[in-house]
């Protein structure tokens, strides 16, 4: 572990060198992330999209359009993105631990596993992020989730809350591109009060072959445009903020999409519609590599693992061993990926599971529960009219050979070919031209496999009574306050990868990474964390004033 990460940070040296990078100081970082959509934006070749703030931020900066997620579905997406490592790994790949109703738990990762915010703060940065969390061993708001990851978090979270010449790192999520703001009820109330203009109409729009082409659809669709147009309003004020503060020229900005729309077939299946999604990085002028050029396109692979790893790298702190992402992100930091990979497991209370392989023109998708249509009565989802429609048109065998297929047994196994089929309904696993092309990525799929843990090897209820035994969140034990004559406080944790945090005197939370300093007539308290537990104990020790 030692040698990779000595490794790293000499990489890392030599990469800024080459690069010119001019910046005497870290650079700011801001993670946008828009809920539940694909490239329906202007600058990845959307016609119909209305995404004037995207555009421009797209021109002067590098679009990756072959981004994916590890899961069609936020909650497994979001656990991934945050720890660096594939859901399942950690026990995180279900929709959401929250919704199982055998046995209550969260996931809990290997203690030695931390968000990277984490690390990022650990290292001098100011953190925080907006109300959505949705980690999994978290709940989806903020203040559910370890107290060492963010300094701030909330609605009303911003970079002001640092010191002087502190450097940050936000991470804001968007929601008004959420499959929820297509719910008639919702959008009828935003389209009353004008949060929804309405400059997309339903005729504009195309319809994928999965889809009849029926006015309820048409709809739907339309609505979803309309509610990312308000959502690139929201990127707008952000970036405008940034510069009113005087932040532009120091900060690099990500923006992109937790999985793709949140239409039927879309949001929680790991096909494109479900993981594809669009990803721009804006570098300023002071802190661009030389070999970045404004208004690119990089073609190469990306995974949602790439994202932490990268940001750690444009900060100069060395990728940690356990991630399974690398920096994709910074130029020549890494090897360019020959694959990615995605899983979808349970959602709500229909149990599935399927691992995907996909290079730049094939996808191999496993079903380990073969039989079990793609097409379900999942509860929230059934709220769109176009769901609705779905069902009724099924039930009326109004649907044609493609679009039925997403309501019918599935196989074992699926091979498309992306490039001539990007809405993946031609199923070429049967076919004996693609043999050889499918034991290619039926041998990729099943390395990669080897090498991780896949806590859906074992049943959900057993996984959940082992993160919490009879259902009762484990507490994490209080960590030691240790202070000498000169005031210099350490603290121990009671296991040895806990995360650990201090205030003194009443002042905001830090994250603990190493001794500190406490003056006469102080008080420090202290408090431990395990992601998926409850906190510690607070322990406070006082410093008494001078005889």
């Amino acid at each position: 572990m030692f040698l990779r990460q000595l490794t790293a940070i000499i990489c890392l040296a030599l990469v800024l060198l080459s690069n010119c990078v001019v910046a005497q100081t870290r650079p700011n970082i801001l993670l946008i992330m828009a809920e539940d959509m694909s490239a329906r934006v202007g600058a990845f070749g959307d016609n119909v999209a209305v995404t004037p703030n995207l555009d421009r931020l797209a021109r002067i900066s590098v679009r990756y359009p072959n981004t994916f997620t590890t899961a069609g579905v936020c909650a497994p997406s979001r656990a991934a993105h945050i720890l660096g490592v594939h859901q399942m790994t950690v026990g995180a790949q279900h929709m959401r631990t929250r919704s199982f109703r055998e046995s209550a738990y969260r996931t809990v990762p290997p203690a030695h596993i931390k968000a990277y915010p984490e690390l990022l703060r650990r290292k001098g940065y100011y953190t925080f992020t907006s109300s959505k969390l949705d980690y999994q061993f978290s709940d989806t708001s903020a203040g559910s989730g370890p107290f060492t990851i963010w300094d701030d978090e909330g609605r009303r979270s911003t970079w002001k809350g640092r010191a002087n010449g502190q450097p940050f790192f936000g991470f804001i999520t968007i929601k008004e591109s959420h499959e929820g703001q297509i719910f008639p009820t919702t959008a009828a109330k935003n389209n009353a009060r004008g949060n929804r203009s309405q400059i997309v109409r339903p005729d504009q729009v195309s319809i994928p072959p999965y889809y009849p082409d029926h006015p309820a659809i048409r709809k739907d669709i339309a609505q979803h445009y309309n509610n990312i147009y308000r959502m690139d309003e929201k990127v707008g004020k952000l970036l405008n903020q940034l510069d009113k503060d005087g932040l532009t020229d120091s900060t690099i900005v990500i923006w992109t999409t937790d999985h793709g729309d949140g239409l039927p077939r879309g949001k929680r299946e790991i096909y494109d519609s479900g993981i594809k999604v669009p990803l721009i990085v804006h570098w300023p002028e002071r802190l661009k590599p030389v070999s970045v050029d404004n208004n690119t396109v990089d073609q190469k692979l990306v995974s949602f693992l790439d994202i932490g790893p990268s940001v750690l790298t444009m900060a100069g702190l060395a990728v940690p061993e356990y991630m399974h992402g690398s920096p994709q992100l910074v130029p020549n930091a890494s090897a360019k990926r020959d694959y990615i990979y995605a899983a979808k497991d349970r959602m709500d209370e229909f149990n599935f599971r399927e691992r995907a392989v996909r290079d730049s023109q094939f996808k191999y998708i496993n079903n380990q529960l073969p039989g079990v249509p793609g097409g379900q009565h999942i509860a929230y989802r059934d709220q769109m009219l176009s769901m609705q429609t779905l069902w009724k048109l099924f039930a009326l065998d109004e649907l044609n050979s493609t679009q039925r297929l997403w309501f019918l047994p599935r196989p074992t196994e699926e091979l498309y070919d992306i490039v001539a089929d990007p809405h993946e309904v031609n199923n070429l696993a049967k076919s004996r031209v693609y043999a050889d092309r499918l034991a290619q990525m039926k041998s990729a799929l099943a390395k990669w496999r080897d090498a991780i843990v896949d806590y859906s090897d074992t049943s959900e209820l057993t996984m959940a009574k082992a993160f919490w035994p009879n259902g009762e969140q484990p507490i994490t034990q209080a960590p030691q306050i240790l202070i000498d004559q000169s005031g210099t406080v350490r603290l121990v944790p009671a296991e040895v990868d806990d995360s650990m945090g201090y205030r003194i005197n009443d002042a905001a939370w830090s994250v603990y990474n190493g001794p500190i300093v406490i003056t006469k007539n102080s008080r420090i308290d202290a408090k431990s964390v395990r992601y998926g537990w409850a906190e510690s104990p607070l322990v406070t020790v006082s410093r008494p004033a001078a005889n």
